[in-house]
């Protein structure tokens, strides 16, 4: 595929909305991974490890 039929199918294509499983999965990584910051942080913080 060269690089014009690439950017040509790019630009053509239609935004498609994110399924209502997507959209919990983006949600509990997103949530999983602030909370592990935090526990990251505050562990490092007390000095435990």
């Amino acid at each position: 595929m060269s690089q014009l039929d690439l950017k040509a199918e790019v630009q053509g294509s239609q935004p498609e909305p994110l399924l209502p499983i997507e959209k919990k999965l983006i949600g509990i990584s997103l949530g999983l991974g602030i909370v592990l910051l935090a526990i990251l942080i505050v562990v490092n913080a007390l000095g435990v490890l």
